[in-house]
């Protein structure tokens, strides 16, 4: 049901834009150039993403293929934990071409790559690019970030993790330390400002945070402590990309 919508986004985007081809070699004021144009929110840089993105754009190009999935199939969000983030979903697309100009277009041109650019869920975006002998390889990565200033800190006897949600229906923050609810020290109704303290954590402590509205719990953010020593269960989250199937 969604692909007529998609295809009539496209011809929608063409007429819109017989510049979009305003594609201009800046892959954030591409994106949020089409944003506007279909008055979806623009997305902010993001470092953390644009860091993971040109790691991948770099074993790609270097492996002369575009992939997804590394070998041992770890994904765009095992990529992204790896260097320390912690949101719980991430959107990537890859393109390859003479330049980023034409990498642009391409994505202009396919109803899937905009679906996923253009989601209204978005919240921040990073992207990294490399060349790959006569040919430039893009990655570009989207998050939704649900929680602002987030902040966690080791301590000598204690984790502490700090923040604001931004769902105004927020009516409670909940953090997991594994199974165990951590009672929070401090939280504030209006702001949505919350404060943990975790203690007696495990080495290699698996932790979930969220909020509550009603009986529902909305996971916002997951991390291994120390951050960027990947998702549980999972050894080598660097793995060169598998090839294209």
């Amino acid at each position: 049901m969604k692909r007529p919508s998609l295809l009539l986004l496209v011809l929608v985007l063409v007429l819109l834009l017989p510049a979009v081809l305003h594609a201009q070699g800046d892959p954030l004021a591409w994106l949020n150039g089409i944003r506007r144009n279909v008055g979806v929110p623009v997305v902010a840089p993001d470092p953390l993403l644009s860091r993971t993105a040109a790691l991948w754009a770099e074993r790609l190009a270097a492996a002369g293929i575009l992939s997804h999935r590394g070998d041992d199939g770890s994904t765009g969000l095992d990529r992204y934990r790896a260097q320390g983030g912690t949101e719980v979903r991430v959107g990537e697309i890859l393109g390859a071409g003479p330049g980023l100009v034409e990498i642009e277009k391409g994505w202009m041109a396919s109803a899937e790559h905009l679906q996923l650019a253009l989601s209204s869920g978005w919240t921040h975006t990073g992207w990294g690019s490399a060349p790959s002998g006569g040919s430039q390889v893009a990655v570009m990565m989207f998050t939704e970030k649900r929680v602002e200033n987030l902040l966690i800190v080791q301590g000598s006897d204690r984790l502490t993790v700090s923040g604001s949600f931004v769902p105004r229906d927020a009516a409670r923050g909940v953090l997991y330390n594994g199974l165990d609810p951590v009672p929070p020290s401090e939280w504030d109704p209006s702001s949505r400002r919350f404060l943990f303290e975790v203690r007696g954590m495990d080495p290699a402590g698996y932790l979930r945070l969220g909020y509550v509205v009603g009986e529902r719990f909305t996971l916002t953010n997951a991390f291994t402590w120390p951050r960027g020593t990947g998702s549980p269960g999972a050894e080598d989250r660097f793995a060169p990309p598998a090839p294209s199937p």
